[in-house]
């Protein structure tokens, strides 16, 4: 590894102590791509932190990956990326480029040194690599106690364990220790990436059909029998912080009427009763009226789209 990608490893894992070489690959992608289109990539800090259903990406790049040459040029900030991309087309729609870039194993074999484990017929052991990248990913895991272990229920979209878990898997232990409470997977999860930015997760999941139909009835009674979570989607995230931040700064304020206009004035619609209220036929897009006390609205963005999605990113 050339000190170039060392450095872009120090970056990620914040100075602290870096994962093996062992488990992380270099792989090089080619692609057309077109000037119009974009590579429908989401990237933070120069890793791929989600993809557009769309992307000319989708098959070989990876949620998780980490640039670091574009044809042979050196990736040195993600603000100058757009820049070095654009140099590629040479005034032609579309260009051919070719990626070079980090991956991170997400499965290996498990270690000799850690205790043996029965397999169970009808069923496989693999161990995962659960890295720590705190900066760039959520979690976003969802474990239940079901019969005695621990099973995967729920995995949110472009989270830490949508690229390390499927969902059904059941976690057998954690660097080699029994984990068989939510509680101890948690703690001990925590301490080994505190302690090296990763952990080998060895998991158990079912190779028949029946084996797998079973345990999705199980994985329904449990998700009904616990608390439903209603997640905000990453992009309305920011528009709910900012009302709840509105409504806790106002929330010791007197209360002020949600109509600020003229309360004696009487439209010719309504002459008779100016509290009478009147439904359109059709639904108006329109902006908060100046009328209106603004703070009680959020703005949301616009809704998403084939023709949004299919955006240069």
């Amino acid at each position: 590894m050339d000190a170039f990608a060392a450095k872009r490893l120090e970056t990620i894992f914040n100075g602290k102590k870096i994962p093996p070489m062992d488990i992380i690959d270099f792989v090089d992608v080619t692609l057309m791509m077109n000037k119009e289109e974009g590579l429908g990539l989401e990237i933070k800090n120069l890793m791929v932190v989600s993809m557009s259903f769309t992307s000319p990406c989708l098959g070989q790049v990876k949620v998780g990956d980490v640039l670091l040459h574009l044809n042979g040029n050196q990736i040195q900030a993600q603000d100058k990326m757009s820049k070095l991309i654009q140099s590629q087309f040479m005034g032609q729609p579309v260009a051919k480029v070719t990626f070079k870039m980090m991956r991170f194993k997400r499965h290996i074999a498990r270690p000799a040194t850690f205790p043996p484990l029965v397999r169970h017929e009808g069923f496989n052991n693999e161990t995962h690599v659960l890295y720590n990248l705190k900066g760039f990913f959520h979690l976003g895991l969802d474990v239940k106690e079901i019969e005695g272990k621990l099973v995967v229920c729920d995995i949110v979209e472009n989270s830490l364990s949508d690229i390390t878990f499927s969902l059904g898997e059941a976690i057998l232990d954690v660097d080699g220790e029994k984990t068989a409470t939510c509680v101890a997977f948690n703690e001990r999860v925590k301490k080994s990436l505190e302690i090296r930015n990763f952990c080998l997760v060895t998991v158990e999941m079912p190779s028949t059909d029946p084996l797998k139909n079973l345990l999705r009835n199980k994985i329904s009674t449990a998700q009904k029998d616990g608390p439903r979570i209603n997640r905000i989607p990453a992009d309305v995230k920011g528009f709910a912080a900012e009302g709840i931040a509105i409504f806790r700064k106002h929330c010791n304020d007197p209360l002020k009427p949600v109509w600020m206009g003229d309360r004696l004035k009487v439209s010719k619609e309504c002459p008779k009763d100016p509290t009478h209220l009147k439904m359109d036929e059709k639904v108006k897009e329109t902006d908060v009226p100046s009328g209106w006390n603004s703070c009680l609205f959020v703005r949301l963005p616009p809704l998403k789209t084939l023709e949004t999605e299919t955006l240069p990113q």
